[in-house]
């Protein structure tokens, strides 16, 4: 249950060897390459160069191809809008993939489909941009190669606007007497002219059309008549679609036959990819190569091993990291808590030498999920939902993993629904005996309790977190600042408890003593007040017997102050004080570390504000179960009549059984839309309170986490099963 342990390993080789040793690693994926050690030459591939330039060339075509069968590959796993498709493919067969080799065929197939449909729909959209243009002129019987003009007339062809064609014929009209129009049907608001005007007016004609809305129409490379035109580009527009058709019928096919294999390409190009850039980070020489990098402790013997076919060319060393180093990060715990990883990996990894939150926060999560939850038929939902993603939906494993996590929570929400009664929120008096006998709490009924409950979780868990801090600064070494400056908080705290307690059982006196002593001492602790005056040796023995004075009338009057002593004590104090202050450095220090601690328990006040946040627990929980009543309710309001309803026969029976069908339809999905929304909050507002109140206590996070050089593959499941067999088919 901690940071597991990384080794800093250093493989020095013959540059021989070096490409079979950079495929060893990958497939191993064991050790995480850093940078070479600075001044040392790299064997980074230049932009330029033929293999990587290669490389990219073969990523490009594998996107395109991959691309380009996704929109033509039909899923077959269930709810495949929401869930990215998995191919699983045995390790060896994706490391030896020859992607040069598959890939070009693959790529010039999909190429030549792709280039016959792009240049078919081309084709399309002109001809289908050349009817809409040709149906104004289709009742034009002249054929358009006769669309010229004569030795005194000139032709213009265009067309306008149905609405402005009166007010432009009066223009021409009134411009260009010379002039004739001939008018065509209308194809929507457009309506086709055929302008006849003398030469001598052509001049003016063009100019009152070119000041209207008239838009001159020409059809290079056609003759035939416009009907005849607009017919042929019909049918040639109808072949295109069949062709379109049959080439992504091709598609289609080759997405049922290769997709899986276009996705093992790209991924494998990808990992080539990264391989180059790895080798990056290799340090060389002329004749040598060295790679340094961080692998876990209990994968060392697993490196060796698949280095070992070069053991005669390799020196590999193996060391612990050192202080000055920061390796990166894998999490170590036992199978029941890997689930709530996932909550440490939201905040952020530890650092390496950190302690691990995760199995200090797995309880307090859990109970505050079941809280919020709070309801056995709720539970066994989650559960029975949960169970069916990670077993019937090939998910990642990041996505099983939290499934792993809502079970667990919904285990602990049916234990809580069964002792606060709850099943699916219905009143308790219509439970079974037995049921009623094992609750321990109504949390409607008894809110004050509930919200008790929260506040004392939230008191445990905070300082519980407090202790963590106290304990870890200890591991590290400084014992000092683990009781003075966490322990004193827990100590503060628990006077006064103690206070709270004297005073309600009638005894001021050690109420009194517990808050005097719980407030001061905590300032002189959390300040190392006491410390301070003791003096550094450097200073004079007169110098730091005047702290020890000032120390000793600060204690005496606190005595005083709890124990109801002599007020002359606190003009000692302050006399002592006032002389220090311009005599003594020792006593300024004192002064100041007491000022210091005093603001510090100032800022412990931030405490109450992070204890009454638990109670939100309760807010949730009577939140689930109060909608959860509502829906009980309209069920039954709609389900009352229904005896009635069977009763009175004929159509009674029908009504009845719209009545029995909506109440069934109406408990059913308003406790599945209460899970749905009770979730979210139930997982949000829990991870805020380990997050927030608890991770503030004790933790920082910021580690890196481990990212070994391996095979990284997205929808590509390596080593699990036989290629194309989905996971829980």
């Amino acid at each position: 249950m901690s940071v597991a342990p990384m080794r800093r390993v250093e493989v020095v080789g013959y540059a021989p060897v070096l490409e079979d040793v950079l495929d060893a690693l990958q497939r191993a994926g064991a050790v995480q390459v850093e940078p070479a050690p600075e001044g040392m030459d790299t064997h980074e591939l230049d932009q330029d160069s033929d293999r990587l330039r290669r490389w990219d060339e073969l990523a490009a075509d594998g996107k395109f191809v991959r691309d380009l069968l996704a929109r033509h590959h039909k899923p077959t796993q269930p709810f495949a809008a929401f869930v990215t498709e998995k191919f699983h493919v045995p390790f060896d067969e994706f490391a030896s993939l020859d992607v040069e080799g598959e890939m070009l065929p693959l790529y010039e197939l999909c190429s030549t489909l792709a280039d016959r449909i792009a240049s078919a729909k081309r084709e399309k959209a002109r001809l289908e941009a050349l009817v809409t243009e040709l149906e104004p002129w289709e009742t034009v019987h002249l054929q358009i190669a006769r669309w010229n003009s004569t030795q005194h007339v000139a032709l213009i062809a265009g067309v306008v606007p149905g609405s402005e064609g009166p007010k432009i014929r009066a223009a021409l009209r009134e411009a260009v007497p010379l002039a004739s129009v001939a008018e065509y049907g209308h194809h929507g608001s457009t309506q086709a002219w055929i302008v006849l005007v003398h030469k001598s007016a052509l001049a003016d004609a063009r100019s009152v059309l070119g000041a209207s809305k008239f838009k001159e129409a020409s059809f290079p490379g056609h003759e035939d008549y416009p009907a005849e035109e607009a017919s042929r580009a019909r049918l040639h527009i109808a072949e295109l679609v069949e062709q379109i058709a049959e080439a992504e019928a091709e598609l289609v096919q080759v997405a049922a036959d290769h997709f899986d294999q276009a996705v093992a390409l790209a991924e494998a190009v990808d990992g080539e990819l990264a391989a180059a850039n790895t080798l990056g980070r290799f340090g060389r020489t002329e004749r040598a190569f060295v790679v340094t990098g961080w692998v876990m402790a209990s994968r060392a013997d697993e490196l060796i091993a698949a280095l070992s076919p070069w053991a005669g060319d390799l020196d590999i060393n193996l060391r612990e990291p050192t202080d000055e180093e920061d390796p990166p990060v894998e999490l170590d715990n036992p199978k029941f808590l890997k689930p709530f990883e996932t909550l440490t990996d939201l905040y952020g990894r530890p650092s390496y030498r950190e302690l691990d939150p995760t199995p200090f926060l797995a309880p307090f999560f859990l109970l505050f999920f079941a809280i919020c939850i709070g309801d056995v038929g709720y539970g066994a939902m989650l559960i029975l939902g949960s169970w069916l993603i990670k077993t019937k939906l090939d998910v990642a494993p990041g996505v099983k993993r939290f499934m792993d996590l809502m079970m667990l929570g919904g285990a602990a929400a049916m234990v809580v629904g069964v002792l606060f009664a709850s099943y699916f929120a219905l009143d308790v008096s219509v439970l079974p005996g037995f049921l009623r006998a094992l609750q321990l709490l109504d949390p409607l009924a008894q809110l004050q309790t509930f919200l008790l409950i929260t506040i004392g979780l939230g008191v445990l868990q905070v300082f519980f977190g407090v202790g963590i801090a106290a304990y870890d600064t200890w591991r590290k070494g400084d014992p000092a600042a683990a009781i003075f400056e966490q322990m004193s908080t827990i100590f503060l705290f628990v006077m006064v408890g103690v206070c709270s307690w004297a005073y309600a059982a009638g005894n001021a006196l050690i109420g009194q003593a517990a808050l005097v002593i719980g407030l001061l001492g905590t300032v002189l602790m959390q300040g190392r007040t006491i410390e301070a005056a003791l003096g550094d040796t450097e200073r004079p023995v007169w110098d730091r017997a005047i702290g020890w004075a000032w120390v000793a009338s600060m204690l005496a009057w606190v005595a005083s102050l709890a124990f109801g002593g002599p007020g002359f004590i606190l003009w000692i104090l302050g006399g002592l004080t006032l002389v220090g202050l311009f005599v003594s450095r020792t006593v300024r220090k004192s002064v100041v570390s007491f000022l210091g601690g005093a603001y510090a328990v100032y800022g412990m006040s931030a405490f109450l504000g992070d204890i009454l946040s638990y109670t939100r627990l309760a807010a949730l929980g009577l939140s689930g179960a109060l909608v959860g009543m509502v829906f009980n309710v309209l069920a039954k309001m709609v389900w009352d009549p229904v005896g009635a309803l069977f009763s009175g026969g004929g159509m009674g029976y029908v009504w009845g059984v719209v009545a029995l069908v909506s109440a069934i339809a109406i408990f059913v999905v308003g406790h599945v839309f209460n899970v749905v929304i009770n979730l979210l909050g139930a997982f949000v507002h829990p991870a805020r309170l380990q997050f927030v109140e608890f991770f503030s206590k004790f933790y920082e996070g910021g580690g890196r986490p481990l990212a070994p050089f391996r095979f990284a593959t997205r929808s590509v499941v390596l080593g699990a099963g036989e290629s194309g067999i989905k996971e829980g088919a």
